[in-house]
């Protein structure tokens, strides 16, 4: 009857838990490496603009495009980056609910518990 004991359900949930946290940071660093980036071309685009007088306008204009050209790309590569991870994340809580259906079903009765007690404490 190790099915249901405290450890082994603990253990697995904080399995899951631990992936959805390596998830999430990896995602955050993608997003904060892609806000990083977007604050580097803003500042690339006013120091242009503003050295604008002394730049006929299609030069101006090749450099503006080129600037957004690579921001773009940059921009795609973290967007890939945060989906890749919140597929693997998925991935592992797909395949834990697959292989351990009884303990998702206990770990779910259990928030359900706790969440209709505090609700019924409020």
């Amino acid at each position: 009857m190790g099915l249901f004991t405290r450890s082994t359900l603990d253990s697995k949930i904080n399995g899951a838990a631990n992936m959805g946290e390596r998830a999430v940071r990896g995602a955050s660093d993608a997003v904060d490496s892609a806000s990083s980036q977007l604050r580097s071309l803003l500042d690339d685009l006013e120091s242009s603009i503003s050295g604008a007088k002394d730049i006929d306008a299609d030069k101006l204009r090749k450099e503006l495009q080129s600037k957004l050209k690579t921001a773009r790309s940059q921009m795609n590569g973290a967007g890939g980056v945060i989906a890749d991870k919140l597929n693997d994340a998925a991935g592992y809580a797909d395949d834990f609910v697959h292989d351990k259906p009884w303990h998702t079903l206990g770990a779910v009765a259990g928030l359900a518990l706790l969440v209709g007690y505090l609700a019924g404490r409020a």
